[in-house]
């Protein structure tokens, strides 16, 4: 395949919702000591409640990605709503809610594989970063080669874990005495786990970077947002009821991976065993699509000439490869160089990252509408404006129970990351003066792409 000819198509529907959903389904049974801290076993309804205000920002990401279905997806929207440096903002943003993730899948891979022997943080921060670089040559082949494999691991861990959840729940040791009270947190509680699980639905917008990947129907780009979500409130909601039910808020607070040390008290180690196992390959899928919506994301900004053309270049599988080398360099660092607390002020910030760039869209969104309705939308959203305020609404709450929960840890990081980002942009506006073709700002939208097909 010629270098110059674009990204393949080569994701089914079911592939699609294998990405995003393992995106979003990562190592709970580590995480959810987190969720029971917030809100106790009422976390499953907040988790449920958190989906069903995130329904609207789908379905603006369906019509968004169906009109606009280029890699980018996000970065694309609001550079078209409100200008190249709004872009490259969201950009930045975007790519701070994928690479972040990395180590997570570190912290997952380890506490998982202390249930069977005994590891050390230097021995878990080197299989991570094992598993980065042979990570990267597999971003290398072809696209369809990673679906195969993500579509296996994802349906997979489908399985596993709704049975685990299934055999907790009816195995004779549940109890509903054990899951009540539902709130001990109160109301307060339900709501601030409402802002602050939003992590854990981070992935359904991995979509629009594979979109132009996609080979179905820009018409049923829905299906793929929605489905990914279901799945994800299913796996979640069962976790927490399941192991909810069984031990208490205080034992779940002081033991390090929840699900397998379930199963080891109702006697059946071999469960545990199973739930680990699926644990440390649900890691892997997380990985998978993170990694490569964040190489997208790099190379839709090239095309925009926001970061250099190099990113915009691929390799004869038709991969971005130098953006898969920039993305395997920061997952390697953040994995290896984390501070042990990390997972304890990474829900704040990935909450102000997803506030800003969802509330961002969702003003591209309103905007856009107005600005072009005669672009072609395969899928239209029925109700649009009500859809963008509520949306608009929920971001602002999200922001709000985010920066509000952020602790000293948290700011630092998200400083240092923005004065990055800030002279990369320095660099991208030195480059547009020096060279003002090769460099000028470049909005991609169905008009410019169709001039170019036509030129073409």
């Amino acid at each position: 395949m010629d270098n110059n000819t674009g990204l393949r198509k080569e994701l089914k529907l079911s592939g699609m919702i294998a990405m995003a959903a393992g995106g979003m389904v990562a190592a709970w049974m580590v995480e959810i000591k987190y969720w029971f801290e917030l809100s106790g076993a009422g976390a499953a309804v907040s988790l449920l409640t958190c989906a069903i205000l995130i329904l609207p920002l789908c379905f603006i990401y369906s019509e968004m990605t169906s009109m606009m279905p280029y890699a980018g997806g996000q970065n694309i929207w609001i550079t078209n709503a409100f200008g190249w440096n709004t872009g490259f903002a969201s950009c930045w943003l975007i790519m701070l809610l994928y690479v972040m993730a990395m180590p997570t899948v570190a912290y997952g891979i380890a506490s998982m594989l202390g249930y069977m022997f005994p590891i050390t943080s230097l021995q878990t921060k080197i299989i991570a970063a094992v598993i980065l670089v042979l990570w990267y040559f597999l971003t290398n082949r072809e696209l369809k080669v990673l679906a195969k494999m993500q579509n296996i691991l994802f349906w997979s861990t489908l399985v596993v874990s709704v049975c685990a959840s299934l055999i907790f729940i009816f195995s004779g040791h549940w109890s509903v005495d054990t899951i009540t009270p539902l709130f001990p947190n109160g109301f307060s509680g339900y709501t601030a786990a409402i802002g602050l699980l939003i992590m854990k639905f981070v992935g359904f917008d991995l979509i629009p970077q594979l979109s132009e990947e996609a080979n179905f129907p820009k018409k049923d780009l829905w299906k793929a947002f929605v489905g990914s979500l279901g799945c994800t409130v299913l796996i979640y909601g069962l976790a927490v009821v399941g192991v909810g039910g069984i031990v208490s808020n205080e034992w779940i607070a002081q033991t390090d991976i929840v699900d397998p040390r379930v199963a080891d008290i109702i006697g059946m180690h071999w469960l545990g065993v199973v739930i680990v196992i699926m644990g440390i390959l649900t890691c892997i899928t997380t990985l998978s699509s993170f990694w490569l919506s964040a190489s997208r994301i790099l190379y839709g900004a090239a095309k925009q000439h926001q970061m250099t053309p190099r990113f915009g270049k691929l390799n004869k599988y038709g991969q971005p490869q130098f953006a898969n080398l920039i993305v395997g360099i920061l997952s390697i660092y953040f994995t290896v160089f984390a501070p042990d607390a990390w997972i304890d002020y990474i829900y704040t910030i990935y909450g102000v990252a997803a506030g800003a760039v969802y509330l961002l869209v969702s003003l591209s969104f309103l905007k856009i509408r107005k600005d072009h309705p005669e672009w072609p939308r395969p899928y239209k959203v029925k109700a649009g404006t009500l859809m963008g305020i509520i949306g608009i609404i929920f971001c602002l709450w999200v922001l709000y129970s985010s920066i509000t929960a952020m602790n000293t840890g948290a700011w630092i990081v998200l400083a240092i990351y923005a004065v990055v980002g800030v002279l990369l942009w320095i660099y991208a506006k030195h480059r547009q003066k020096a060279d003002p073709v090769g460099w000028a700002p470049v909005e991609l939208s169905p008009d410019t792409v169709a001039a170019e097909k036509a030129d073409a």
